[in-house]
């Protein structure tokens, strides 16, 4: 397991969530996209990520060590097990969800030469 590591974003090889650097008045904070709103340390949107990754593969959930380092992680971020296997769950169903809503819309309009709004600024056309 790999976590991608810049400045400002960190991603999972595994999973599509991310933590982002938030630069604020009064400095700059880390955020999960699995838990908006709540201003992290370094430390604890690498934690995040971590337990993120644990739960994102299957193999992970069934070994008693990564389950016991994930729990310690979470403890990190200050909240219980129960939230945070919710938390990451419901993102998981919102992109199930999502994919399945593109899926029956189908395809949109294919822009074609004609269309004078197939063409935009910037366009390799």
């Amino acid at each position: 397991m790999t976590i991608h590591i810049t400045y400002w974003l960190m991603t999972s090889g595994i999973s599509p969530e991310f933590a982002e650097r938030v630069q604020t008045r009064h400095g700059s904070s880390w955020q999960l996209s699995w838990l908006p709103g709540r201003a992290l340390s370094y430390e604890q949107a690498y934690a995040g990520m971590e337990i993120d990754q644990i739960l994102s593969a299957p193999e992970l959930v069934e070994d008693p060590a990564a389950m016991a380092y994930a729990a310690r992680q979470v403890d990190l971020l200050g909240l219980l097990w129960d939230q945070v296997v919710y938390l990451l769950a419901k993102r998981v169903e919102a992109r199930q969800l999502e994919a399945r809503f593109l899926d029956e819309r189908g395809p949109g309009p294919v822009p074609s030469r004609e269309d004078p709004g197939a063409i935009r600024s910037g366009s390799a056309a």
